[in-house]
């Protein structure tokens, strides 16, 4: 009987938590250190959306993300693009063709809604972007560049399945870049 109990009491002090006694904690990652690349459409906004197209982005990142807290720290490096609306912009009469692209990194603190293998977040930080246009005047080409402090918040849905991690996000930038 002695043996038993023993054995007993030790397999209870091995065992590990039951995944049914906290679900939630089980179908998050348990990543401390994630790295990631992300990517698809950029949407202008304000007075940018005048003058460019809906464009494209690419995003590499690192996220710090503590266990058992719900924030935790994403550094990105990012890139857009955005083509010139070709009716819409003109110098003098001439059409111009071109593009703009930001790139930029940001740092930004990450809050977790942890509700399951889908799972909301909002994000807000700081960095830093450079906006360059390029232009196209038929008579040669001209650049334009200028870097610029960005506030920046969003939200998203981050979707753990089957051990991959995915995420879905908007982010607004509150900064106004402009043309040269």
């Amino acid at each position: 009987m002695r043996a038993i109990t023993t054995a007993a009491l030790g397999l209870a002090l091995c065992a590990s938590t039951a995944t049914a006694q906290y679900p939630q904690q089980a179908l998050q990652s348990t990543r401390t250190v994630r790295f990631g690349i992300g990517g698809g459409m950029s949407v202008p906004t304000g007075d940018f959306e005048k003058a460019f197209d809906n464009g494209w982005n690419g995003q590499a990142f690192v996220q710090l993300a503590p266990r058992l807290l719900p924030v935790s720290v994403r550094l990105t490096a990012m890139f857009n693009r955005f083509d010139f609306k070709s009716s819409d912009v003109s110098v003098g009469g001439t059409e111009l063709d071109g593009y703009s692209q930001v790139a930029g990194g940001l740092a930004n603190l990450t809050y977790a809604f942890p509700l399951g293998p889908v799972s909301p977040y909002l994000s807000a930080g700081l960095g830093a972007l450079n906006v360059k246009s390029y232009f196209d005047t038929g008579s040669g080409d001209e650049t334009s560049s200028s870097t610029r402090f960005a506030v920046n918040g969003g939200a998203g849905l981050a979707l753990h399945i089957m051990g991959a991690d995915a995420f879905l996000e908007a982010r607004w930038p509150m900064y106004t870049p402009t043309r040269a």
